[in-house]
């Protein structure tokens, strides 16, 4: 028996929804990750400083190298018994400007300064600035949680350099 002929398909063929498909998945998976993903004022992004230059990125690690003095074997996760090192490497040498780091507490969109720029010695000549600690130091004094490191110059004046790290009691 003979079906009857309609008018015509009512939508799609089956091809085309599967392409409609992936290419809703692919805009939505897109959507989410610049909602996510987009960076805030906050979150160790790189945003001009107050002279007008870009903020450099804090590398975190568990030693620091000893022919470039920089920080390797990187993660910005440390827990009890860790090495905590970190560095920055400059376009230019320090010179006479003084460098402070400052540590802040992440608790959601708040920041609590944990650390007031505190003076750190580096050599005039230096490109480099860099640190290492016992992360078993950092937990007595912070405790755990998330943090913001920031690195000043001109006596605090002057944000060149910040990063995330997360210390966490137990390995």
């Amino acid at each position: 028996m003979a079906r009857p002929i309609s008018g015509g398909p009512s939508g799609p063929g089956p091809r085309a929804r599967v392409l409609l498909g992936w290419a809703a998945a692919a805009a939505l998976v897109a959507l989410i990750a610049f909602v996510v993903g987009r960076p805030t004022k906050d979150a160790g992004t790189t945003e001009p400083s107050p002279s007008g230059a870009a903020t450099l990125p804090i590398v975190f690690g568990t030693a620091l190298d000893a022919g470039t003095g920089e920080a390797t074997h990187a993660t910005a996760r440390f827990a009890a018994g860790d090495l905590f090192a970190y560095s920055v490497r400059l376009a230019d040498p320090v010179g006479r400007d003084a460098v402070k780091v400052a540590v802040l507490r992440v608790d959601g969109d708040t920041l609590t300064e944990v650390q007031a720029p505190a003076a750190q010695t580096v050599s005039a000549k230096s490109r480099v600035i860099a640190f290492s600690v016992p992360a078993d130091a950092l937990l007595s004094a912070f405790g755990e949680g998330d943090f913001v490191m920031r690195i000043y110059r001109d006596s605090g004046q002057t944000l060149v350099a910040e990063g995330r790290f997360k210390l966490i009691g137990a390995g």
